[in-house]
């Protein structure tokens, strides 16, 4: 058990305590807590949290399965059609509401003028909530895809085989056989964004800051209006407390599905149609599909690099016309803080989150301990907001708000845990003659000189991933730094890369080309990582070693 102890300890003292003090907080000023029932329509932000998140949920699943089917069924271009799935995964959450913000600007926006949306639907209040839950839908795509085309590939090849032997038609195929049996893969998907999606801070709060009135206020936007606004610390308990309970059963959910033996859990469908017809069909969707996906990337780099003198124009300029350098070197100097602090506390995190995974997951998976994969697989499905007032109280207490190590301590509560199911995973399958040759032959060390050597794939890929997540993280920022980094020693300030491009809506929200290049100086690092990283677990080859079933 020595091996997990360390991270047992960790996710302790910064998952499980938190969590469980946001409630015991409640207790500090019970009448305070409760008069936010009086002051809110909380009904109305429940309601909107549960849009939020079923519909992010259900479409991504569905659409992740569809583009999933199509990378299966076609030999080739399958990788490149897979990353250009995977582009907008690329993008912070920051960045991808700046996109957005300038796609469904009324008559100017690409979005607006391709589909004839006379409005912007982020500013009408019948419509905010259903323009974010699309943003939304759009950045939670490719994960449900990843997960999904991993389990598809999974299919045995005797599987296949048999049903060419039974005649079956690549309808008939992927209705009856394929699809039942990545069904869990399917719910799986769907309860990892549901949760996800309910905890998500940024994409709402960038985009409309929760209005017009409460009428895209989500309860991670209520908790920060709360206490960080309003300074109603025990108000923001209240509704932390609230989504942490309605996160628990989802997350329970997704613990028994990883448990269950079912084989199937999406019912058969028995429809015969001709495979050249199937394949258009699957082929015409996905090409829609892939062009929504893609071109607000195509957009954002566009308009970073072109003349202001072409952004409000109607029918919105779609092609390259008077390119020009200045707004990206603009931005990009005026990043550099802000990139540094993001470069390291996204290697040092991701250090921390291998260190402390990898040997736990290795222990865990030879001794049986499956339920340190359920707490880990809970505690990854909370919401940030589930942790964040214990947190900032123990480190204003310690005084290490707007610092590194704040991010550094906080962030691997989702990355370890998230590492921690990978690594489990690959370790059920990791050949035990390597424990019974370090056995036999004396060796010691055997975790450093067998098993991290022999995962380096994994190990490789899941600190990418891991980098990438602590990139894309706005909510801790915003909350745990208050000034960039002063370029100094001993360094002082934490504010990370996306709140730089989160600053840029500011005064100059009216400048398209700032706004574009901001979010893309913010993206761009990171999606080159991205893109290399995603490309090792694609290929699903002993390299990457990563498996999400």
């Amino acid at each position: 058990m020595k091996y997990v102890y360390p991270y047992l300890v960790y996710i302790t003292a910064f998952g499980i305590v938190p969590f469980l003090g946001a409630f015991a907080l409640l207790g500090v000023n019970f009448k305070s807590a409760f008069s936010i029932f009086e002051l809110v329509p909380l009904g109305q932000i429940v309601v909107n949290t549960l849009i939020f998140a079923f519909f992010t949920a259900l479409l991504s699943a569905v659409v992740g399965t569809i583009l999933a089917i199509l990378v299966d069924m076609t030999s080739r271009g399958s990788r490149l059609i897979s990353l250009l799935t995977m582009l907008p995964y690329t993008i912070p959450f920051t960045s991808s509401a700046l996109i957005w913000t300038i796609s469904l600007y009324g008559k100017f926006g690409w979005f607006s003028y391709i589909f004839h949306v006379p409005f912007d639907p982020l500013y009408l209040s019948s419509t905010a909530i259903w323009a974010v839950t699309g943003v939304s839908i759009w950045s939670s795509i490719p994960v449900s895809f990843l997960v999904i085309v991993s389990s598809l590939r999974s299919i045995p090849k005797e599987v296949r085989e048999a049903s060419v032997m039974d005649g079956l038609s690549l309808s008939q195929f992927y209705g009856k056989v394929a699809v039942p049996m990545i069904g869990k893969a399917f719910w799986i998907s769907f309860l990892l964004q549901f949760v996800l999606a309910m905890g998500n801070f940024d994409l709402p709060y960038v985009l409309t800051q929760g209005g017009p009135g409460y009428a895209s206020t989500t309860l991670p936007l209520l908790v920060f209006d709360e206490i960080f606004l309003s300074g109603n610390f025990s108000g923001g308990e209240v509704v932390a407390a609230i989504l942490g309970l309605m996160a628990t059963l989802p997350s329970i959910a997704l613990i028994f599905l990883f448990r269950s033996k079912r084989r199937k859990f999406l019912p058969s469908v028995n429809i015969r149609i001709p495979d050249s017809m199937f394949r258009s069909v699957i082929y015409v969707i996905s090409a829609v599909i892939l062009f929504l996906l893609d071109f607000p990337v195509y957009w954002m780099i566009l308009v970073a690099f072109r003349n202001a003198s072409l952004d409000f124009r109607a029918p919105p300029v779609l092609l390259p016309v008077k390119l020009t350098p200045s707004y990206f070197i603009s931005s990009l100097e005026g990043a550099v803080p802000y990139l540094i602090t993001s470069a390291v506390v996204g290697i040092l995190a991701s250090v921390f989150t291998v260190l402390i995974s990898l040997p736990a997951s290795y222990e865990a998976s030879r001794r049986g301990l499956s339920w340190m994969l359920f707490l880990s697989i809970y505690l990854y499905s909370l919401p940030a907001a589930s942790f964040i007032i214990p947190l900032y109280l123990l480190f204003t207490a310690t005084r290490l708000l707007n610092t590194w190590w704040a991010l550094i301590l906080s962030t691997p509560i989702f990355t370890a845990t998230f590492a921690t199911w990978i690594f489990y995973n690959f370790y059920l399958d990791f050949p035990k003659a390597y424990d019974d040759a370090a056995s036999v032959f004396g060796i010691k060390r055997k975790l450093t000189r067998i098993v991290f050597p022999l995962s380096r794939g994994t190990l490789f890929t899941v600190f990418l991933l891991s980098f990438v997540f602590n990139w894309h993280l706005l909510f801790y920022p915003l909350i745990f730094a208050s000034t960039p980094y002063n370029m100094k020693f001993p360094p002082e300030g934490a504010l990370t890369i996306t709140v730089y491009a989160l600053d840029a809506i500011g005064d100059q929200s009216l400048n398209w080309g700032l706004l574009a290049s901001s979010a893309l100086v913010a993206a761009l690092p990171v999606m080159v990582v991205t893109l290399f990283a995603i490309d090792r677990v694609l290929r699903g080859d002993q390299r990457s070693g990563v498996k999400f079933i």
